[in-house]
């Protein structure tokens, strides 16, 4: 067996309205398609996807706690062409900030928001070589 590029992140959402809201409104993603508690974004080779937690439960047969939005276990990365642009635009409208842009050594700046259910979305972009 050869794993290769993943073909979707499905995020697990607690409600798919606002998560919808935040990804095409706020973000400025567009719907791939909708089906009932499951939409997918388009966005490109690898589908961002989002799943209500309740029928998430039911596709596995068990309950699901809600995660801890103070203990993150993953992030979703953006490249931007302006990091400082994209984070005050983003929190403009409304994305909950988590941290502001900071240039990072290993030769990018980066700034860090959260979705609904605090999924962290990191912007990041790349700085020249010198």
């Amino acid at each position: 067996m050869k794993l290769e590029r993943p073909d979707y992140v499905v995020l697990v959402v607690e409600s798919l309205e606002a998560s919808l809201t935040f990804y095409t409104r706020t973000l400025g993603l567009e719907l791939g398609h909708r089906s009932g508690a499951y939409a997918q974004l388009a966005t490109g080779a690898t589908r961002l996807a989002l799943y209500e937690r309740g029928a998430m439960a039911r596709t596995l047969g068990r309950p699901l706690r809600s995660p801890d939005p103070d203990a993150p276990g993953f992030e979703i990365g953006f490249k931007v062409d302006d990091v400082d642009e994209a984070y005050a635009r983003l929190v403009g409208l409304g994305a909950r900030s988590v941290a502001e842009p900071v240039t990072r050594p290993w030769g990018q700046r980066t700034a860090y928001v959260a979705d609904p259910d605090g999924h962290l979305v990191e912007l990041a972009q790349d700085l020249p070589r010198e």
